[in-house]
């Protein structure tokens, strides 16, 4: 039987919505045949218990390999983190397996400059919905996380769940339920890692207190 999420993952690949972004794929897909170069669903666990979400497909990230922070530096820094804290089986990206954990864009497909628009942004809003509410636990569940890198992903997550309105910090930690918790971090571009504005300390921080709320079973 199909599950929800196969359903929409289809959903996501067949997607043509945005006419700039399909124009800018296909001139990638020109310039590089290898590339995957289509819109990007989300991947990783099917039963889930950390659901990272970030702003969109890099084109030597997920643009090539068609999964969310696999090529690229950005995938690299992540998963020095997730392997490290049991989240995947390797801190290779393109080695390694997700563990209870799935990641996801606030917009599926490669946009310019790494910089969709809110048309953009509003028209992929029903898929990341839709993510959320299969992710969301019900209230006997374990505890799960949300991991947003970056702001946009905070500020969208947050409208999506009609959620009151938080300014984006880094570590912050908004318990949504007994068992649902939002975390949010600078997103490990590049630019951040390279200024210093994220450090891997700073970011093994973060997972040391995911990993916290996940074991809190109990309490």
């Amino acid at each position: 039987m199909t599950s929800r999420l196969e359903r929409l993952s289809r959903q996501v690949s067949r997607c043509r919505q945005c006419d700039r972004l399909v124009c800018y794929q296909n001139k990638q897909k020109n310039k590089h045949p290898l590339h995957h170069c289509a819109p990007v669903p989300q991947w990783g666990a099917s039963r889930s218990r950390l659901l990272i979400v970030g702003l969109a497909p890099g084109l030597h990230g997920a643009g090539r390999t068609g999964k969310g922070f696999v090529g690229d530096a950005s995938g690299a820094f992540l998963f020095q983190a997730l392997h490290r804290f049991g989240f995947a089986t390797s801190s290779k990206p393109e080695d390694a397996a997700l563990l209870q954990t799935a990641i996801t864009n606030i917009v599926k497909c490669l946009p310019p400059n790494n910089r969709p628009s809110g048309s953009e942004k509003s028209n992929c809003a029903q898929f990341l919905r839709e993510e959320l509410e299969i992710f969301a636990p019900g209230a006997r569940a374990k505890p799960r996380v949300i991991l947003c890198l970056g702001s946009d992903a905070f500020n969208a997550v947050q409208s999506l769940m009609g959620l009151k309105r938080h300014a984006f910090s880094h570590g912050q930690a908004i318990a949504l339920r007994p068992n649902y918790f939002l975390f949010s971090s600078y997103h490990p571009s590049r630019l951040n890692v390279n200024t210093r504005r994220l450090t891997q300390d700073m970011f093994f921080d973060v997972f040391a207190d995911i990993c916290r709320k996940l074991s809190d079973i109990d309490d």
